[in-house]
This record gives structure tokens, sequence and C-alpha cells, in this order.
């Protein structure tokens, strides 16, 4: 199941730009041209302000064909706040805030926050005469979800990729992209058991570079492009031919373990960097000339994602080679219970970051209101090399220091396997064995956990939760920061689990 949706963001204004709303409709309007003439499915998301708009009602009431599906795009603005009897506290008197109080639901009460979905989804009753079957946000907390999810009939939803403190929010140590069935306790968790689970899939937006994306420009070996967002979006990686054919070739033409996806598309209120719907044709176009990737509607994505999988699936996002000219590679493997990135640089293979998904870490924001500047999901870190970094070239778990370009094997129907020279690394749902390693080198860095070897089991206790790598195989020695691994037989097994 190979697929991409075309989806874009419609907002009403933008107040940080004075002339960004005398460009905001003729984009829309000029994306909406270039889906209708090369005649594909789509997905355009409203905010609360462009339903409230007339010439915005009117486009797509007039201009969207059938292939055109329209859901909500969920940011709160003064105008669903004044229509609801509550106040938009915005510092800088706008009514529309990127910051998340007053533009996101978590900043509100949870009596508020369902009052506000509610509004929104009446109103776009109102104008289309249906609820929405797509709603996505650069954010939005578990308790929005639970509500949205249980009182509408939701087919996908969809939330901003993993970045530290860009936008006022911060997600590290997510299902990387694809889709997951998240937790009813934590949104950025795929739930751990059926009854703990949203049955409605959690798409990761905006396509984003496995190499890259992670720790941005630290593998970049030149300022490249004027680029400092690494995704598919019209204004970053996204405008540039060479680039677009790496992403394709890397979501769709290399190993996935059967499911692969990506969203393609921009936010209007990006018009003021340039045109957004030159490079989203360039995007469509070349998509086509992969006739084994569905371009579909998100909720139809939605909709046969839950036709296929009964709990989140293994999926892996495999990059060998590099878009950007540094010698690095990337695979991504992630899983109902975890998340692993092996990657190379130069001659280095690492383990850049583990994280467990653990869905008893609830989401802060089910019982109180966030109160700060920025807004924090993340999952149980056993490697992170990017928050844990202390300057150091090695923090991260790294498997050689001599390694050679690897290559890629399904194993069965979810495992992966990466050889070099003599060595491997598989990836299975359950652990990460290595072979013929001779010596494994963790440097915890700026660890935030609390981490302890007790025989040979790493023990971390972090957000009040113990969980472990348990290590056979090998003697695993901590000498302050770094903890060394030495091989006592040919395979040495991670396996990571909760406590």
């Amino acid at each position: 199941m190979k697929t991409i949706s075309i989806m874009n963001f419609v907002r009403q204004c933008e107040p940080r730009n004075k002339e960004a709303e005398q460009k905001l409709y003729p984009t829309t309007k000029a994306q909406l041209e270039v889906v209708n003439e090369l005649g594909v499915e789509n997905t355009f998301l409203l905010q609360y302000d462009a339903l409230c708009d007339e010439k915005y009602v009117k486009l797509f009431k007039e201009n969207a064909t059938e292939k055109t599906e329209l859901g909500l795009w969920f940011e709160v603005v003064r105008p669903m706040t004044e229509a609801v009897g509550i106040e938009y506290q915005s510092k800088q008197g706008w009514d529309w805030d990127w910051n998340i109080r007053p533009g996101f639901l978590m900043s509100y009460s949870l009596e508020d926050r369902e009052k506000l979905i509610d509004e929104a989804m009446r109103k776009f009753k109102e104008v289309f005469g249906y609820y929405p079957k797509s709603v996505a946000s650069w954010l939005i907390d578990t308790h929005s979800i639970n509500y949205l999810c249980s009182h509408y009939d939701i087919s996908a939803l969809g939330d901003c990729r993993d970045q530290v403190n860009t936008d006022a929010y911060t997600l590290v140590g997510g299902y990387f992209n694809q889709a997951y069935y998240p937790s009813k306790t934590n949104m950025h968790t795929p739930a751990q058991s059926e009854e703990n689970s949203v049955k409605v899939p959690m798409f990761r937006l905006l396509g984003s570079c496995p190499i890259h994306n992670y720790d941005g420009k630290k593998y970049l070996e030149k300022e490249w492009k004027n680029l400092w967002c690494y995704t598919m979006e019209s204004v970053w990686c996204g405008r540039y031919e060479d680039v677009t054919d790496w992403f394709y070739k890397t979501y769709y033409a290399n190993e996935d373990l059967g499911f692969s996806y990506m969203q393609i598309g921009q936010e209007n209120s990006m018009v003021s960097f340039l045109s957004l719907a030159e490079p989203l044709k360039m995007n469509i176009q070349k998509i086509l000339e992969y006739p084994d990737v569905k371009i579909m509607k998100m909720c139809d994505i939605g909709d046969a994602f839950k036709q296929k999988y009964d709990k989140t699936p293994t999926t892996s996002v495999v990059a060998l080679d590099n878009w950007s000219g540094s010698d690095c590679q990337s695979a991504i493997y992630d899983t109902q219970k975890f998340s692993v990135n092996l990657f190379r640089h130069n001659s280095k293979i690492s383990l850049r970051f583990l994280y467990l998904f653990d869905d008893r870490v609830e989401d802060i924001y089910n019982n109180s209101t966030c109160e700060t500047h920025d807004a924090r999901y993340e999952n149980q870190p056993v490697i992170d090399s990017l928050i844990w970094d202390d300057k150091s070239e090695n923090v991260g778990m790294y498997l050689d220091l001599d390694g050679a370009p690897f290559d890629c094997q399904k194993i069965g129907e979810s495992g992966l396997k990466f050889s070099w020279k003599d060595k491997s690394v598989e990836f299975s749902e359950k652990e990460i064995v290595c072979e013929n390693l001779a010596k494994i080198l963790f440097n915890t860095g700026k660890a935030k956990a609390r981490i302890e070897i007790k025989e040979n089991v790493i023990e971390y206790l972090y957000n009040g939760f113990n969980y472990e790598l348990k290590v056979e195989g090998a003697t695993v020695e901590k000498n302050g920061k770094l903890i060394t691994i030495t091989p006592n037989s040919f395979v040495i097994k991670l396996i990571p689990s909760i406590k």
C-alpha cells in the first residue's frame, strides 16, 4: 500500500505579514486550479476563519470537483472563541496567533476544548452540509482527539512531524512518518493495547527527510539552498526537482515493509516566501511517474488504513544515499513498541535514536492547560543523540567506527537486515540483532534519564517510569557517560522493553 495525499491548509488571515492577506486567497485558488488541471484526488483543510469568509466558501462550492475532499484545519482563532463566549488571549491582539496560547486547544480548559471542537464542527456542517472526515493540526492534545473521535465520524487525523521548539511546539521520539493508532492516554504514543487505542489513524504531516529532519543542519557540509526545514513542503525541499526525486525514491522505491505514506502541499500563509502552486504542480507531475503510488484523499487513506491494519503496523523509511551531498545513510524502523534509527555518516555507523512507546506515560495536558510558550510531547528515550547532545562527536550508540555503506534486505514480513563488510544489524518487532561487531560504544551525553547497569541490563528511569535495554551475548560496563558493550559471542541482541 503506497499512498500520497495532496493536502493544502487554508487560513483566512496572517497577521505577521501586512501583505499576506491579499495573497492568501489567490494562493488557495491557484492550488485548487493545479489539482483540478491535473485531475488528481486531493484534500483541502479549512481553518475556522476561512469557513467564515464567503469568498473561500464560494471558491470551493463553485470550483471544487468530486476529487477534492474538504476537511478541517484545527487551530483556534478569535472568531471561533467569540462564537462560544471564550476570550482570545493573544498578546499581540491578533485574530490568529501561532503561539500555543491562544492558538492551540491544550491552552484551554477541557470543557472549553470540547466547546471549540463542537463549534468548529457545527460551522463546517452549516457551510457544507456535512461533518468533515479529516481533521489535522500542527498540534492537538489527547483529550481533544478522544472527544473528537468519540463524537464525530472521523476517518483520519494529522499532526506535525517531530521537531524541537519550532513554532512553539516540540514533538520528539514519535512514530516517524506513515500512520499509527494513538493511545487514549497520549496522542504522541502508539497504543499498546486494543482497549487503549483511538481507532482513528494519526498521520504525520509534511513528508520528513529521514536524514536531516532529526538534527537539522548537523550533517550538512555546507549551507544548502537556504533550507532550514527538511520536508516536502512546497517552500522547502519540495520546491526542488532533484530533491523531490530523492524523496520519492526513498519513500516509494526503497523498502517500506508494506505501507508508505507522504503528504505534499502547503498552508497558504507561507505564500510570503514564494509561489506555492508551481512546486505543487511539479510534485504532482513527478509522483504520477510512480504508477504503484495511489494519490488519495486523506479520508480515503484513513479508511484504507483501518481496513488493512487492526493495530499500528511496522514500517520503515530507508535512505541509502543523501540528496544534500554529505556521505550519509539513514534507516528508520517503526513498530508499535519502539522507533529506531540506523545511521551512517562517513565511516561511523550508529543507532542515532531509539525511543520506546509506553502509553502509561500520560499527556500532561489531559488534566491541565498548557501555560507555557512551548507545548511538549515526547516518548521514552533509550538513545537520543539530539536532546542528549553535549557537543561530543560520538553521542549515540556507535556500532562501527570504520564502517562501509550498508545495504538493506527485508527479512520475513516485518524485519529488516542491514549489512556492511562482514557485519550486520537486523531489526525485528522484538529485538535488534547485531552480528560480528568488535565493540559497541554508547555515549549517553547529557541524558535526562537516570541510567544504571545491572548485570547485562541497561536500566532507565524517566518521566517516573522504568524501562530497560537488555543485552544478550556481551558484557556491559559503564564509566561515566560511556557505556561499553563488549561481545562474548558472534551475535549481540539488544532487547528494549517496558518494565
